[in-house]
């Protein structure tokens, strides 16, 4: 199926399909439920990100496993005055990109960033053309059972304006796609970013994942970064609300939540499930318990390698919280790799960014 990613620039959607890339290329765990991944190779179109400086030491530092990575760099064709390269263009270069897919064989990811690099001459504001462009690429998909996953970011809409309708460009995007989420900063914590469904047909529209970004040092001094998956689920915020301001009187009810909370662990810890029976009996909603416990700053922590969840407040935590949290939920491992190849058109190292060619 296609799928859609969008945010503001900087919030870490790009490492986000790094952190997929190094599950689906190591088979490794996704995120929260810890779901296993069949393993299969990913292919890459980046029109924003160099592929040597930037997305091969991404996926380096998420563990990917780097010979199922391809990044395609451009088309080569030839004309009379000779070769030349040009963007990939989803218009036109479909057929290419099948033939690459069906030549590898267990394509299950492909990532397009940002889409609206490869339309050619469609028009992003035009439903018509978009759902033209867009058709074939859910074909392709299907025929070669993978996920594409389009990139976008969001427009100057007004706070207000619903989570789907702040996606750039045509409606027809998200509409099209079966399924889009939302990347944000949280609103209480600039450091943790919040990834959202803001449509899902073919699945969980309710609850979304949180994640952090850390710089990483690979070998010879090379800096990047890698998101940090929390262990457990958002499920008090939605799209909508991570990009509007606080609803009216909410606020209230949060700090009303905050003290509440703060009472009902002064003795102690508690199991999640506790909390929330405690909370059920007191009629207060458990997204609004959620945002008190992040205020109060509990880190909830698993009392034991099978056990549940406990929250403390900070005061009372002796559980370590690194458990809590999981850096890519791939089983990957790093990798060294060779200098870039500059060998034949069939090398298919990754080291050097794969080319699409007639």
């Amino acid at each position: 199926k296609v799928s859609m990613i969008a945010g503001n620039p900087g919030l870490g959607k790009s490492q986000v399909t790094a952190s997929m890339a190094a599950i689906v290329s190591t088979g490794g765990l996704w995120p929260v439920d810890r779901a296993p991944c069949d393993r299969g190779t990913v292919v890459i179109l980046s029109a924003e990100d160099d592929p040597a400086d930037t997305i091969r030491p991404r996926l380096e530092a998420a563990g990917a496993d780097l010979s199922r990575v391809y990044v395609i760099d451009a088309i080569r064709e030839s004309t009379k005055d000779g070769e030349r390269q040009r963007t990939f263009n989803l218009s036109v270069d479909l057929p290419r990109l099948g033939a690459l897919l069906k030549e590898l064989g267990d394509v299950a990811l492909i990532v397009i960033d940002p889409i609206t690099a490869y339309l050619g001459d469609t028009d992003s504001h035009k439903n018509a053309e978009v759902r033209a462009l867009l058709a074939p690429l859910s074909k392709l998909a299907e025929e070669h059972g993978a996920a594409v996953v389009c990139v976008s970011h969001l427009n100057k809409g007004g706070a207000s304006s619903e989570a789907l309708m702040r996606v750039t460009g045509s409606l027809a995007f998200v509409a099209a796609a079966r399924a889009a989420f939302i990347v944000a900063r949280d609103p209480k914590d600039a450091s943790r970013r919040i990834f959202l469904p803001a449509k899902n047909n073919i699945g969980n529209d309710e609850t979304g994942l949180a994640f952090s970004i850390e710089s990483v040092l690979l070998q010879g001094d090379i800096t990047t970064s890698r998101i940090r998956w929390e262990a457990e689920a958002v499920t008090d915020m939605t799209a909508d609300q991570a990009l509007s301001p606080d609803l009216p009187g909410e606020s209230t009810e949060r700090n009303a939540a905050v003290e509440w909370l703060r009472e009902l662990l002064e003795d102690g810890p508690m199991s999640a499930k506790e909390v929330k029976s405690h909370a059920d009996q007191a009629g207060i909603a458990w997204r609004t318990v959620r945002r008190a416990k992040d205020e109060l700053g509990i880190k909830p922590a698993k009392t034991r390698f099978d056990g549940g969840w406990e929250w403390a407040l900070p005061k009372m935590s002796t559980i370590s919280t690194h458990n809590n949290v999981d850096t890519f939920g791939g089983g990957g491992h790093l990798r060294e790799i060779t200098e870039k190849n500059t060998g034949s058109e069939d090398d298919h190292s990754t080291q050097d960014a794969e080319d699409v060619h007639s």
